[in-house]
C-alpha cells in the first residue's frame, strides 16, 4: 500500500503578501509568487518565534538594564560633542518585560530559589512608622536606601521574628528631634543686625578653617569673598550689609561653620555655631527672588543645606539643596558653558560648583533614601578637569565619579523583591571593574602627592578613600541581608541549601568585610583628624559598624582574631574600635553620635539574639549547632580577613597578607564599565608598592582578581538551551 503523500510544511519565513493571501511562500527575496504577480516582496522583521529558557530571558533582561545604566552613567564623562544622543522615553526593557509578563508564570523551583537573594529590606506596600518628633507629620516613611531606614527595618524585622511584637521602644522608633532650631524672619526693609561679629583676623581664621574642613567642596569664589570681607571691615559695614545682603548671609554661614568646626564644648540645647546660622537664615530672601542672585544664591543655599544636614535636619537640608540645584540649572551649570563668552575662570567656577552640588545631592539622596534630584543623562558639563589642573580638581573629579557610582549601586542593586543571583553578580562585576579603575586613579593621586613627601594621607584623599570603601560596603551589603533573612527563616522552617551560592559569593563577602575593617582602621588612626561636626566620618563609621555587626552574627569565622605567642591579641576588634570612634564624638559634644550609638547597640543585641535562637533551632533539627544548613560551608583560610588589618593598623599590606585575593599575576584586563577607566593589573607594577596600597586599603589589582574569581558564572546563568 502506497504511503500517503507527506503534506508540505509552510516555510517559517514567509513574505507579507504570501501571509496575507495565505499561500505557500518560497522564502526567497523576492519570492516566486511575488515575481509572478509583479508585486513588491517584503518580509516582516521579528515575526519568528524563538523558544528560550526563562533563565536565559532573565539574563537578557539584566543585560539590557545594565547597558542602559552604562549609557546613562557614561554621559557626564564625555564631552557634549562626543556624547551620543539620548534615546527618547522608550525603554528597551519594556518589550522584554511585557514578554515575561505575557508568558505563563512557572512555580518557583527550589533550584531557582537558591539562586536568588534579597537585596533590600524594602517591600511594597511601603512601611511607615509613627512620627515621634515635635512637628505636624503623622508618619515617617522608611525609604529604600537610607541607612537610618535600613537600621529601622532590620530592627522591626528581627524583633517581630524573635519576639513576635512590634519594637515600640527601639531607639530609632522613639527618636526625638536632636537639635530643634528655629528663627524669625527679618523683613527686607529692616537693616541687618551686624552686632557681635568677630574681628577681621578671626573671621579670616574661621574662613580658612572652613576651607580646610570642607575639602573638595567648592562653595566660594575665594578672592571675591576675602576682598569683600576686608572691604566690609575697613569701610561702612552697615551700608555694605544693606547693599550686599546675600553676601552678608554667606559670611554669617561661614562664621557658623567655622565656630562649629572648632567647637568642642558640650551644649545641651543648641548646635555649635547656631547663633550665626539662625541670624543668617532670618535674613534669607524669599524663594521668589532668591534665584535672581545667580551663583552667590547657589553657594548660599548649598552652605545652608550642609549645615542643616550636619545637625541631623536631613529633610530640610535636602529641600534647600534641591533649590540650589534648580537655580544652578537655570544658569546652565549642568551643561558645558562657553569659555569665549563667559571666560575660563567663570566656567571653571561653574564646573566646580556644579560638581559640588552633584556630590552633595548624591550623598543627601542616599541618606534620606530619595531619588536623585538630577539624572546623569541631563548633565553635559565635563566631569574630568582640564589637562593642567590642581590636585584639588583631580580629587573633586574622582569624588564626583564615586558619588555617581554610589547612586548607580543604589538604583540597580537594591530592589524590593528577590533578585536572581546571576543578575546581582553581573551587576556587581561591573561595579568592581569600575572600582578597579577608580582605585588606579587614587593610586596615581597618592603616588604624586607622596612621591617626595613624608606626609600622611591628606584629608581630602582620606575622605575619598572612605567613600570608595563605602561603595564596596553598600554594593556587598545585600549578601549579608539575604543571609540574615535566611537565618531568620530557620526559626520557623529549614532554610534553603545554598552552598553553591555561598561558594560564589565568598570573595564578595570578604572584600566587603575588608572595606568595613579598613574604614574603621583609617578613622581610628592616630594621624586621623576625626571630624566631629560634619557627619561624614560618623556615617562612614556607622555604615561599617553595621556591616561588621551583621558579619559577626552570620559569618564569625571571616572575622579572624589576631593572636600572639601568649594567646589572643589585646588589640581591640574593629567593632570595638567603631564604638570608640562614636564615644570620641560623643565626648566632644556630638549628640547625633549618641543617638546613632544607641541604635547600633540595640541592633547588635538583636543580632546576638538571632545567633542564639538560630543555634537552638538548628540544634533541635539535628543540623550542625550554630550554623544552619544554608551556610555549612568551610571558609578557606585564603578568604579570611588578615589579622594585621584587624588590629587597626600596623599590618603589612602584602599579597599574602591580603588574604590571597590580590592577583597581580593574573593580568586580567578591566573593561570600561559604568564610565570608569580601564586598567590592567600588570600595566604598572610600580603601583603595587606596599605603601600606596596601604593608603588605599583595596587595590585595583585585587578588584580585578575578584572579578576573575566570579568568572562568567557558568552554571548560574542558565543560558543553556531551553
Amino acid at each position: 500500500m502506497q504511503a500517503p503523500a507527506r503534506k508540505a510544511r509552510r516555510t517559517a519565513n514567509a513574505c507579507v503578501a504570501c501571509r496575507q493571501s495565505k499561500i505557500k511562500c518560497s522564502g526567497e527575496e523576492p519570492c516566486i509568487n511575488c515575481q509572478r504577480r509583479s508585486v513588491r516582496c517584503e518580509f516582516a522583521e521579528g515575526v519568528n518565534r524563538v523558544v528560550v529558557s526563562e533563565r536565559y530571558l532573565r539574563r537578557l533582561e539584566a543585560q539590557v538594564r545594565s547597558q542602559q545604566a552604562l549609557a546613562t552613567m557614561e554621559n557626564p564623562i564625555m564631552s557634549p560633542s562626543n556624547t551620543p544622543p539620548v534615546a527618547g522615553d522608550s525603554c528597551p526593557t519594556e518589550a522584554a518585560m511585557s514578554t515575561s509578563r505575557s508568558a505563563p508564570l512557572r512555580e518557583t523551583s527550589p533550584a531557582s530559589q537558591e539562586r536568588s537573594i534579597w537585596t533590600s529590606p524594602f517591600a511594597l506596600p511601603s512601611t511607615t512608622i509613627k512620627n515621634t518628633k515635635d512637628n505636624k507629620r503623622t508618619w515617617i516613611w522608611l525609604a529604600p536606601s537610607s541607612m537610618w531606614s535600613f537600621t529601622t527595618r532590620l530592627t522591626i524585622l528581627m524583633t517581630e521574628k524573635l519576639h513576635r511584637r512590634y519594637p515600640h521602644n527601639a531607639p530609632t522608633l522613639r527618636a526625638k528631634e536632636i537639635y530643634p532650631l528655629r528663627w524669625d524672619v527679618c523683613p527686607a526693609s529692616r537693616p541687618p543686625d551686624i552686632a557681635g561679629l568677630p574681628s577681621l583676623d578671626y573671621s579670616l581664621y574661621l574662613f580658612n578653617t572652613v576651607k580646610f574642613h570642607l575639602g573638595q567642596l567648592r562653595f566660594f569664589n575665594e578672592e571675591q569673598f576675602v576682598e569683600r570681607l576686608r572691604e566690609f571691615y575697613h569701610g561702612n559695614p552697615a551700608a555694605i550689609a544693606m547693599e550686599y545682603r546675600l553676601w552678608l548671609i554667606q559670611l554669617l554661614l561661614v562664621l557658623s561653620f567655622g565656630t562649629a568646626l572648632l567647637c568642642r564644648a558640650k551644649s545641651p540645647d543648641q548646635p555649635p555655631g547656631s547663633r550665626f546660622f539662625a541670624r543668617a537664615m532670618s535674613l534669607m530672601p524669599d524663594h521668589a527672588s532668591l534665584w535672581k542672585d545667580s551663583l552667590l544664591a547657589i553657594e548660599v543655599l548649598a552652605l545652608a543645606s550642609l549645615y542643616l544636614y550636619s545637625i541631623d535636619q536631613r529633610e530640610s537640608a535636602h529641600i534647600y539643596l534641591g533649590q540650589a540645584i534648580r537655580v544652578a540649572q537655570y544658569e546652565g551649570l549642568h551643561t558645558q558653558l562657553s569659555e569665549e563668552q563667559l571666560g575660563s575662570e567663570t566656567v571653571a567656577r561653574c564646573r566646580r560648583l556644579w560638581w559640588t552640588l552633584y556630590i552633595m545631592d548624591r550623598h543627601f539622596s542616599y541618606s534620606v533614601g530619595l531619588p536623585m534630584t538630577t539624572q546623569d543623562r541631563d548633565i553635559s558639563t565635563p566631569i574630568d578637569p582640564p589637562e593642567h589642573c590642581s590636585q584639588q580638581d583631580l580629587a573633586l573629579s574622582l569624588h564626583a565619579k564615586l558619588s555617581r557610582l554610589l547612586s548607580y549601586i543604589l538604583s540597580t542593586v537594591y530592589n524590593a523583591e528577590r533578585t536572581q543571583l546571576h543578575v546581582f553578580l553581573d551587576t556587581t562585576k561591573s561595579i568592581l571593574q569600575t572600582l578597579a579603575g577608580y582605585a588606579h586613579e587614587m593610586e596615581e593621586i597618592i603616588q604624586i602627592r607622596l612621591r617626595n613627601s613624608l606626609d600622611t594621607m591628606p584629608r581630602g584623599t582620606q575622605h575619598i578613600t572612605l567613600l570608595y570603601h563605602q561603595c564596596v560596603i553598600v554594593a556587598t551589603r545585600p549578601l549579608l541581608l539575604s543571609a540574615l533573612i535566611d537565618r531568620l527563616e530557620t526559626l520557623t522552617h529549614d532554610g534553603l541549601d545554598t552552598n553553591d551560592f555561598l561558594t560564589l559569593t565568598k570573595p564578595l563577602l570578604c572584600i566587603g568585610i575588608k572595606s568595613a575593617v579598613k574604614t574603621i582602621q583609617i578613622l581610628s588612626g592616630t594621624d586621623s583628624l576625626l571630624e566631629v561636626f560634619l557627619l561624614y566620618d560618623l556615617e562612614f563609621t556607622y555604615d561599617a559598624a553595621i556591616h561588621l555587626a551583621l558579619t559577626r552574627t552570620l559569618f564569625p569565622e571571616l572575622l579572624t582574631t589576631p593572636t600572639t605567642q601568649d594567646g589572643p591579641s589585646p588589640s581591640p576588634s574593629p567593632s570595638q574600635q567603631a564604638h570608640s570612634i562614636l564615644d570620641a564624638m560623643i565626648y566632644h559634644g556630638n549628640r547625633i553620635a549618641h543617638a546613632r550609638k544607641e541604635g547600633l547597640v540595640h541592633l547588635e543585641r538583636l543580632l546576638e539574639e538571632v545567633a542564639v535562637s538560630v543555634s537552638v533551632s538548628v540544634s533541635g533539627s539535628g543540623r550542625r549547632p550554630g550554623r544552619p544548613s544554608s551556610w555549612q560551608t568551610h571558609t578557606p583560610e585564603s578568604l579570611q580577613v588578615p589579622a594585621g588589618m584587624m588590629q587597626g593598623g600596623g599590618g603589612h599590606s602584602t599579597a599574602a597578607a591580603a588574604g590571597g585575593l590580590v592577583g597581580y599575576g593574573d593580568g586580567v584586563a578591566g573593561e570600561e564599565e559604568l564610565g570608569g577607566p580601564s586598567y590592567t593589573a600588570m600595566e604598572d607594577p610600580q603601583l603595587a608598592n606596599v605603601e600606596f596600597l596601604e593608603q588605599i586599603g583595596i587595590s585595583s589589582a585585587e578588584f580585578l582578581s575578584i572579578v576573575a574569581q566570579i568568572g562568567p558564572l557558568k552554571g548560574v546563568d542558565g543560558v543553556e538551551g531551553g
